[in-house]
């Protein structure tokens, strides 16, 4: 009997494939977000930017802040209460 051809056959050995995902879109548009969501706090990054992906995540380049920026931040970051605001 000839072997079957059905190709709804899942073979054991066979893994689900992972979704394609653009790596550096992905960056891009973290960056868009962050920089909403600073502004929101009047903090700006000059040089946010989306840098080149480590392997399969992007990688986000925060860049260098004045004195009044890293000030900011600080405030801003101080005010969050690390045990609720925790996004991962």
């Amino acid at each position: 009997m000839p072997a079957s051809t059905d190709e709804t056959a899942v073979s054991p050995r066979a893994t689900p494939a992972r979704p394609t995902v653009d790596v550096h879109r992905l960056g891009e548009e973290l960056v868009s977000a962050l920089k909403s969501a600073l502004a929101r706090h009047g903090i700006t990054l000059p040089s946010l930017q989306a840098d080149y992906p480590l392997g399969d995540r992007p990688l986000i380049m925060l860049g260098r802040v004045n004195q009044e920026t890293a000030e900011k931040l600080t405030v801003l970051m101080n005010s969050l209460d690390p045990d609720t605001d925790e996004t991962d």
